[in-house]
């Protein structure tokens, strides 16, 4: 298998075309399938469904197309590496946060990082945690900020602040505007993202501890929609503080859940098998002091 032939498949997979692809190679549609074909060979799967309009992936073609991507990353940060040291700080930077961080941290940040690394050519990708965590493991992202993530040999963990959790809705619960008990968060009609969502986890893990159930009436992973729901009378939900640094948000209360209180931990994650690269290890210190400082504000 040769990096050019793993090259040509991106390319092909990302146009959906041998006919653009070839085009935007410069080389022969001939010389792209019998690439494809040896690679389908070596992988003893069919990668592409031909059509009318081009082709689709085939399963095992998505699944290697991931890989595939993680790989070119690496290879594009080996190059870079072994560069003189004025081009150490050159190159590609892929950043993952979770669209909460990424609203209250991307202003801030990447002015920082485009002074500091002006050679440098950077990405930011939102997503969920888990989505976010599964790509710094393919090596699709240099590093994520992500919460609560989960223990891996293949994967550095960096806590940077762990923030409690907040009931919002339309109007207080109970008799203290400040607080609510997790037994009245219960017995509420919630809002809350998908089952696999750090937050959901944290609040079904320690609603059952208690044997309680949570009432969730809407499944919605994006934050402003929800608060939307929420100003709306749909139902309440749960987030961590950090949400309401964002602009143009609906006035609602925010009451801290105490009986338990309930936390979520924001880390960055690193790859621990890639090669040192000093620009991704240069930004992630950058980006863990400064979310660490507007956190702290």
């Amino acid at each position: 298998m040769e990096i050019t032939q793993i090259r040509h498949f991106v390319r092909i997979a990302e146009t959906g075309s041998y006919i653009k692809a070839a085009d935007l190679l410069d080389i022969g549609q001939s010389t792209l399938s019998r690439q494809v074909r040896a690679l389908e060979v070596e992988l003893r799967a069919s990668l592409f469904y031909r059509h009318g309009r081009g082709v689709l992936l085939t399963e095992a073609g998505k699944k290697f197309l991931e890989y595939a991507r993680g790989v070119l990353h690496l290879m594009d940060a080996a190059a870079i590496a072994v560069r003189d040291s004025e081009s150490a700080y050159a190159g590609q930077l892929v950043i993952g946060m979770a669209p909460s961080i990424g609203r209250a941290c991307i202003p801030v940040l990447l002015p920082q990082l485009t002074q500091l690394f002006p050679r440098a050519s950077i990405s930011v990708v939102e997503g969920l945690s888990g989505a976010l965590y599964d790509a710094v493991l393919l090596g699709q992202l240099d590093f994520a900020l992500v919460y609560n993530p989960a223990a891996s040999p293949n994967i550095k963990i960096t806590p940077i602040v762990s923030e409690p959790l907040y009931l919002i809705g339309p109007h207080p619960v109970g008799a203290d505007a400040a607080c609510v008990t997790l037994a009245e968060v219960a017995a509420l009609p919630l809002i809350l993202p998908h089952g696999n969502h750090s937050v959901r986890v944290a609040v079904e893990s320690a609603a059952a501890r208690l044997g309680l159930g949570v009432n969730v009436r809407l499944q919605v992973d994006a934050a402003h929609p929800t608060m939307e729901l929420v100003a709306q009378g749909m139902g309440y939900s749960i987030m961590p503080r950090l949400v309401e640094r964002e602009s143009h948000l609906p006035a609602l209360s925010w009451q801290k859940i105490g009986a338990p209180v309930l936390e979520t931990t924001l880390s960055m994650v690193l790859p621990t098998q890639q090669p040192s690269n000093p620009l991704v290890a240069a930004a992630a210190e950058v980006a863990r002091t400064a979310l660490g400082t507007l956190l702290a504000d």
